[in-house]
């Protein structure tokens, strides 16, 4: 039972200092199949310039991502210091391992059914729905082939190519006319110096708006620490075919608390025993054990001539053979 406001910690943002420092992966289907056999759609973000591309794919195996991943992202824009995704078995298979420590970027994921971790590619996700449901034909089949930011202070383009981009309707209305140059290395210095001015620029507009982020989430926030061998309940989010997820337990436990990660993440592990598991903050909160776990007395509704223990809030009757609630 939820009782007062549920568990939530303070914001982590996540702040870079240069384009293509790191990057976002998400996977986002199945999807109605289209004539090219596509299913899926590779989201990849980067976190500075908030540039994102979105690769449709036939099946989401770890070579078709990992060989996606490399030939249209890493080849065209450089290798990226840092990966963050979810926990799917693409990302966190052996050849994905394999393909970070060949290229030495680093790999961070997020935790368990907790998808702010991954905020930045999650909301492109629904926006990316929404802009595909209203050009997509009506059998939905036809998605592939329309693949075709507040808080920087400049559009995606002009932070990865110094410049703003040029339209087909720029240039039927003559407007937005490009600088011109008298050599390719006058160019380069102005080029240098125009990505040196929007890169500064980015990093004041990102830490005043993650502060800003921080500072109004922050409000709602009301974190608290475990010690290690703290018992704990998880907020159980696993949905089973076949149970009613309204009768399902909100909690799962006890665990014990096995390892402080960081402020808000924990490892955890069952009172009885089992794998270690690492939580989010928000998914914990104290173990309390209930008087009513402790009885096999079936609970219902007061009766007509029922006695009952006064200092409770509800009423225990033993019914030997059969347990009905009226």
């Amino acid at each position: 039972k939820m009782h007062g406001k549920p568990p939530c910690a303070p914001m982590n943002p996540s702040v870079t200092s240069r384009p293509h420092e790191r990057i976002a992966l998400d996977i986002l289907g199945p999807l109605p199949e289209t004539s090219k056999k596509h299913r899926y759609i590779l989201v990849v973000s980067d976190y500075f310039s908030k540039w994102t591309e979105a690769f449709p794919l036939p099946n989401q195996e770890a070579q078709t991502v990992a060989c996606v991943l490399v030939e249209e992202w890493i080849c065209r824009f450089g290798t990226p210091s840092s990966i963050n995704s979810d926990q799917g078995r693409n990302f966190e298979s052996t050849l994905f391992k394999e393909l970070c420590r060949l290229l030495d970027m680093s790999k961070t994921r997020s935790s368990p059914y907790h998808p702010q971790s991954n905020g930045l590619v999650e909301r492109f996700n629904r926006t990316l729905l929404s802009m595909l449901s209203l050009f997509v034909n009506e059998n939905q089949t036809n998605w592939d082939r329309l693949f075709v930011h507040a808080s920087t202070g400049f559009t995606p383009y002009k932070i990865l190519f110094g410049q703003e981009i040029v339209l087909p309707l720029d240039v039927m209305l003559n407007v937005g006319h490009q600088e011109q140059f008298l050599s390719a290395s006058e160019y380069v210095t102005g080029l240098a110096d125009t990505l040196s001015t929007v890169v500064e620029a980015v990093k004041r507009h990102q830490a005043k708006a993650a502060g800003q982020q921080k500072e109004t989430f922050d409000l709602r926030a009301n974190l608290q620490f475990y010690s290690v061998r703290a018992m704990v309940w998880v907020r159980n989010k696993v949905k089973k075919k076949g149970i009613c997820p309204k009768l399902q337990r909100r909690y799962r436990g006890p665990y014990k608390i096995f390892e402080r990660i960081s402020d808000v993440l924990y490892c955890v592990v069952l009172a009885e025993g089992g794998p270690e598991v690492v939580v989010h903050y928000n998914r914990l909160k104290p173990y309390v054990l209930s008087s009513l776990s402790e009885t096999s007395a079936p609970l219902v509704l007061p009766q007509e001539g029922a006695e009952f223990d006064t200092s409770l809030d509800f009423c225990l009757v033993q019914i030997p053979t059969l347990a009905v609630c009226t």
